[in-house]
């Protein structure tokens, strides 16, 4: 939870945002990334978060934390811009892609994509609605590691204790 952990307390990722209610984010979603022969024989979980706390007027503030987080952490940075509405993406030395993005309202959104799994690998449990920053609640998010779907969203939020660097199940 690196990247949520730099940002303030209290703040929170959720799918779903109280000032945007009909901008409800997916619940994730797994899509192709090798095909030979017409056949699909890896795939990514992709999933993004709204994220909640940072009011419009000071969206650019969470904005440059994130990628301030990123660029302290040696990950290489790619940004569409810098007026709005900004965007900045990053891969992990694990390959993880990450991305932040603001909206023209003000608000931001961070997502993530897994490295490449095989698609014959087992599916864990749903993920969470919303996650809240690791020092607001510890602990309440714990999911099973080894799993493709707990470790998509470990990995989504860069994720570094060494439980998080477990491998899907294959």
């Amino acid at each position: 939870m690196r990247t949520l952990h730099a940002l303030p307390v209290g703040t929170t990722l959720s799918r779903a945002h109280p000032d945007l209610p009909r901008a409800q984010l997916h619940s994730g979603v797994t899509l192709p990334a090798h095909e030979s022969a017409g056949k699909v024989d890896a795939a990514f979980f992709d999933i993004a978060y709204w994220v909640i706390g940072a009011p419009p007027d000071s969206a650019a503030t969470y904005f440059d934390l994130i990628v301030r987080f990123w660029n302290r952490s040696g990950w290489p940075i790619r940004t569409d811009r810098d007026s709005g509405p900004r965007a900045a993406y990053t891969r992990t030395p694990d390959h993880v892609g990450l991305s932040v993005r603001g909206s023209i309202d003000g608000h931001v959104s961070l997502s993530g994509s897994t490295p490449p799994f095989a698609v014959d690998s087992s599916v864990g449990p749903p993920l969470p609605a919303s996650i809240e920053h690791p020092l607001t609640a510890p602990d309440r998010f714990n999911p099973t590691p080894g799993r493709r779907t707990g470790d998509a969203v470990r990995r989504t939020l860069g994720a570094d204790t060494a439980a998080d660097q477990t491998k899907p199940d294959s």
